[in-house]
């Protein structure tokens, strides 16, 4: 059990290298920051690299919240099939004076 957590350990250090980690950090913080803006520009007038269009990102949100749901409907829906068949099984079997 230890060996496996030291490999996924290690693994992850690997994954994750030495520039993300404390000291060894290649970049500073403070390099990494764009500069604020003391004014409003429009987003018509920035430049593409900048603009960020949220229609594909709500689409996506919605997608993945409507396909939890129904998987989640479908999960209740087969369980409670099962409880229904297994109370039926259990009233037949009462009726019958087995229980």
């Amino acid at each position: 059990m230890m060996r496996c957590l030291w490999v996924s350990m290690a693994l992850l250090a690997a994954l994750a290298g030495p520039a993300s980690v404390g000291p060894f950090r290649s970049v500073p913080l403070l390099a990494q920051q764009p500069q604020q803006q003391d004014e409003f520009i429009p987003i018509d007038q920035l430049p593409p690299q900048d603009q960020l269009p949220a229609a594909p990102l709500l689409i996506t949100a919605y997608s993945f919240v409507v396909l939890a749901l129904f998987a989640y409907v479908l999960s209740v829906s087969r369980r409670l099939g099962t409880v229904q068949q297994e109370l039926n099984r259990l009233q037949s079997e009462t009726k019958r004076g087995r229980l």
